[in-house]
């Protein structure tokens, strides 16, 4: 099964441009063979071999071994088809959308390898058992074992230092999660955040092959365009009614000044996927293969093109969680990776202090004529639920209230103090009427409000998780409220046609439309960590590894027989590899 699992996974190879470092040909090679013998080992490690032990009956362990060597093939090959042709991996949900013609092929490639397995396992039995012939099964287990921690170590580093010929196999192989360890590569002195980060640019600038066509054409821009300054503001974990006066007095002013999105998602319910689609404007399920291979998006690579200058400030650190500083960030030379205060780490510190360094670092950008800045602010305080002691007592609640909601409630109200202080500040410098600024929020926050015991963030797709502000001031657009759907993915689509002056559909470099347009979505796909949903009108269709599907209402129900709308999906399925070349 071992062998037949590696040979039928050479497809895989077939659509994979092999780099040409011998350190990462023979990573490719350590890897893809483990991966394939090991999926071929471990039905036999984790159900035969218990079985043999206690039912150790021929005429039922070799049908039983036929049956589960055909169905990790069977399954195999489907997913080729379907990342061949897709670049994503096969799942439930895809059958069901792709109707009885995948069923109908995968039910007779089943058959056919059953057959083929069964004369195999004749064979076998014949020369294994009966003559006694010599099976190099333990070898090539330990074989396989050497190989997977080689693969997982040489991963290990190769994420830490921002070798991109390593990491970007990643994505190819379906159910490959190899090692990621920053943390304690840096520890540990395996790698180096300085070398790697040279690395990094060293690889970019070579410009490697790559399947993956974004653009989808080139970028045309209007001669002599607008090239106003931008600032986007973040604020983790904030939910979209926090925008009141009680909360967050400064951004309701600010709200009612400007351009209010009333009905904004963000593109998941995590700070990766919803920064990630804030930057990128595409889909979750891109992530992977963007963060493997250090893809930078359109809209920074436009802004470098036009001299911005960048100003970065986080209060967490951009490595790690986030993954800003290998994909959103990935090209800027001199990237301020994490705030480091003196003392314990506290979240209501380094927000105060990205603020006071954000203004520090205008007092030049703001006056280097002919040179446009773009600023983003990431404060973390309300995720983390933390504030200044003097903020304990700001709010009256009533005696039922949680602490958890008072701690989340009193930290917006001091992050909103600090976003009033950016703003006034702006205003003090006469840049408003010359900067677009955005304030958003990567996801929301749940407190069970459904009753179905779903708390935080990343637990579920919510409208609690996944509704966030987004408060626009942009010179030239009168203020007022939008009531349309829009999302993160269009942000990039607005930033670059009426920010920058692109002139392409906003399809070539993205998913979203333009804010100002008349389009809004009818399906949007959103992430986590580790799964995927799509959100239509009244239901959120959410993929679970392993191939499990669920189907819910917009009050997060479960809908016990759903109708799969299958024209909104089989969309939804197509933007998940419209951007790889086929």
């Amino acid at each position: 099964a071992a062998a037949l699992c590696i040979g039928l996974g050479l497809r895989y190879l077939f659509a994979y441009s092999f780099p040409s470092s011998a350190l990462a040909i023979f990573y490719t090679l350590a890897a893809f063979t483990s991966h394939f013998a090991f999926m071929g080992f471990l039905p036999w490690v984790i159900l035969v071999f218990p079985l043999l032990v206690v039912f150790p009956i021929r005429k039922f362990i070799i049908p039983l071994c036929v049956l589960i060597a055909s169905i990790v093939l069977c399954v195999e090959f489907l997913d080729t088809q379907v990342f061949i042709e897709h670049r994503f991996h096969f799942n439930m949900l895809t059958v069901r959308i792709l109707g009885w013609q995948t069923w109908g092929f995968g039910i007779l490639d089943l058959l056919i390898l059953c057959g083929f397995n069964a004369l195999l396992a004749r064979n076998a039995w014949k020369r294994f058992v009966t003559k006694r012939k010599r099976l190099f099964l333990i070898p090539g287990v330990a074989a396989t074992l050497v190989l997977l921690f080689v693969t997982h170590a040489l991963h290990a580093w190769a994420d830490a230092s921002s070798y991109v010929p390593i990491t970007r196999f990643t994505t190819y192989l379906p159910f490959f999660y190899p090692t990621v360890a920053k943390d304690y590569m840096f520890d540990h002195g395996f790698a180096s955040q300085k070398s790697s980060r040279e690395q990094l640019l060293r690889d970019l600038q070579k410009n490697p092959s790559s399947d993956f066509t974004y653009p989808l054409h080139p970028l045309q821009f209007k001669p002599g365009g607008p090239a106003p300054n931008i600032l986007i503001i973040g604020i983790d974990d904030l939910r979209s009614d926090a925008i009141n006066k009680t909360l967050a007095p400064h951004l309701t002013r600010l709200a009612e000044s400007g351009i209010l999105f009333n009905n904004h998602l963000s593109g998941g319910n995590s700070t990766r996927m919803g920064l990630f689609a804030l930057f990128y404007g595409l889909p979750s399920t891109y992530w992977q293969y963007v963060e493997s291979n250090k893809r930078s998006p359109v809209l920074v690579d436009a802004l470098l093109d036009r001299g911005y200058a960048f100003g970065v400030f986080t209060s967490a650190r951009l490595w790690g969680i986030m993954g800003l500083d290998v994909t959103a960030f990935a090209r800027l030379p001199h990237l301020r990776m994490e705030t480091k205060l003196p003392g314990p780490f506290t979240p209501f510190r380094n927000d105060s202090s990205i603020t006071a360094e954000w203004r520090q670092w205008l007092d030049t950008a703001a006056n280097t004529p002919g040179k446009p800045f773009f600023g983003f602010l990431f404060y973390d305080a309300v995720c983390a639920k933390n504030y200044p002691p003097s903020y304990s007592h700001r709010i009256n609640y009533s005696p039922d209230a949680s602490d958890a909601r008072k701690h989340y409630d009193n930290s917006i109200v001091y992050v909103d103090s600090l976003v009033g202080i950016v703003i006034d500040d702006l205003e003090r410098r006469k840049l408003l009427d010359k900067t677009i600024v955005l304030v958003t929020a990567d996801h929301g926050e749940e407190f069970n409000e459904n009753n179905l015991g779903f708390n935080g963030h990343g637990s579920a797709y919510s409208q609690f998780q996944l509704h966030v502000p987004l408060i626009a001031l942009w010179p030239g657009h009168t203020g007022g409220v939008v009531a349309k759907r829009t999302s993160h993915n269009d942000i990039v689509a607005t930033l670059m046609k009426e920010g920058l002056g692109c002139t392409n559909q906003t399809s070539d470099y993205c998913s979203g439309n333009d804010f100002f347009s008349d389009s809004q979505w009818n399906w949007l796909i959103v992430g986590s960590y580790y799964n995927y949903a799509v959100v239509e009108g009244q239901q959120v269709t959410v993929e679970y590894p392993g191939g499990y599907f669920e189907v819910r209402d917009r009050n997060y129900q479960l809908i016990a027989k759903p109708k799969l709308y299958s024209a909104a999906l089989a969309a939804a399925f197509a933007e998940m590899g419209r951007f790889y070349r086929k």
